[in-house]
């Protein structure tokens, strides 16, 4: 009787731990969005944050770098960090592979060609068809590397075609970028990651196919679980395994052109911050995609800040540094996968 006490308290206590820690990761986003918002080329106090958010005077001009510039920032940089880690965690998921991610395996790089290739060469199109020209170079390469690959569950193999098909579209992208040294000047930022090349404005293009498919993410949650255990226990247990693939492969796609069409393609995020919450949360993929939204958009926010502040009063793009922390992850990733 006792023991059986103690398994209900056990099973009581698990989601009150886990919704603890999504509570205390919410707080520290909190605090980080502050920082953001006063951190910068020019530093602003908390006061004058709080006075921008509820009580704005546009004739204040602290209070209009918040409002103006910054707030827009740190909404981008939410959203994009978020979309980067759900794309990672379905992208490991589907391919069962911890070393997948979205710019390892060359959507980012695809989408980032096709969107160059249509501002240099189909003028005609408006700003706001950007977002499909990402996605369809971001279809088009996840098709490379998953022809390349096989599909099979070989970290060397996806990885290695992952690496040949990023190779491949960033080269014809640099050759775009020659051709037209205009476009260089105005694109060299972009193709780096660059939250503060972003505004409102390109979110606002996206939104409805980044929350869309965020929203259609948790559907696969079930289908994720079963699928974990093995392929003939998923499909013991009714899930169409191809169907479950393809439908990932798909939100995939979505979320990273939706990435690359704001803010140009952030590398590492969806590599880094589903391996961190699996060390809060195992394999639990309702968990996993909660965490890895919160964790994504808390690392974002803090790498823009440290874009910001670390050679201040200049400042690097926000990929730059996802970079310097994404690749010491992926060697030691690649090396306990060797061993």
């Amino acid at each position: 009787m006792a023991l059986n006490k103690e398994s209900r308290h056990k099973v009581k206590s698990v989601p009150v731990a886990k919704l603890t820690g999504i509570a205390l990761l919410l707080l520290a986003i909190v605090i980080a969005s502050f920082w953001h918002l006063g951190l910068g080329a020019k530093s602003v106090d908390w006061a004058t944050i709080w006075q921008a958010l509820v009580a704005y005077n546009p004739l204040d001009s602290d209070q209009a770098i918040i409002r103006e510039s910054r707030q827009a920032r740190l909404i981008v940089a939410l959203f994009v960090g978020a979309a980067l880690a759900l794309a990672g965690v379905i992208m490991q998921a589907i391919s069962n592979n911890p070393l997948a991610d979205p710019g390892l395996l060359g959507i980012n790089s695809g989408a980032a060609f096709f969107v160059v290739a249509s501002v240099l060469f189909l003028p005609m199109f408006d700003s706001q068809y950007l977002p499909i020209f990402a996605f369809l170079g971001a279809g088009i390469a996840a098709m490379l590397v998953m022809l390349l690959s096989g599909w099979e569950q070989n970290s060397e193999r996806l990885v290695l075609a992952g690496v040949a098909v990023t190779a491949m579209f960033a080269a014809m992208t640099a050759i775009l970028l020659i051709v037209d040294q205009q476009g260089l000047e105005k694109l060299r930022h972009w193709l780096t990651g660059a939250i503060g090349a972003s505004d409102l404005k390109k979110l606002y293009w996206v939104y409805p196919y980044l929350i869309g498919a965020m929203v259609l993410s948790f559907t696969l949650v079930r289908s994720l679980n079963a699928f974990h255990l093995g392929t003939r226990v998923a499909e013991g247990l009714g899930v169409n395994v191809l169907l479950l693939k393809v439908s990932g492969l798909v939100l995939v796609v979505v979320l990273s052109g939706s990435v690359v069409a704001v803010a140009g393609p952030i590398g590492f995020v969806g590599l880094v911050v589903p391996h961190m919450a699996r060390l809060l949360v195992r394999n639990s993929y309702l968990w996993l995609f909660l965490y890895a939204l919160l964790i994504g958009a808390l690392l974002l926010i803090l790498s823009d800040i440290a874009a910001r502040v670390a050679l201040r009063p200049y400042e690097i793009n926000t990929g730059i540094i996802t970079a310097f922390v994404g690749a010491p992850v992926f060697i030691v990733l690649v090396l306990r996968k060797m061993r």
